[in-house]
């Protein structure tokens, strides 16, 4: 399948998920099991003083592991 001209791999979703889990464990080799995940996110930070979100430079995928 092609999005934006990408191809995109065609992979149910335990599929995914293990596929996750390998990258991940490249980068952290004590990673047992994703335990949830978010396709995309962005960072905001609160000023408390200003009373105001200021949204920061930092966004992509989530994951939160054990």
């Amino acid at each position: 399948m092609s999005q934006n001209g990408k191809l995109m791999p065609n992979l149910d979703q335990q599929s995914t998920k293990l596929l996750n889990l390998t990258v991940l464990q490249l980068i952290d080799p004590f990673i047992e099991e994703i335990l949830i995940t978010a396709a995309h996110v962005t960072f905001y930070e609160f000023n408390i003083d200003l009373s105001q979100w200021s949204r920061k430079d930092v966004e992509g995928s989530l994951f939160v592991v054990k």
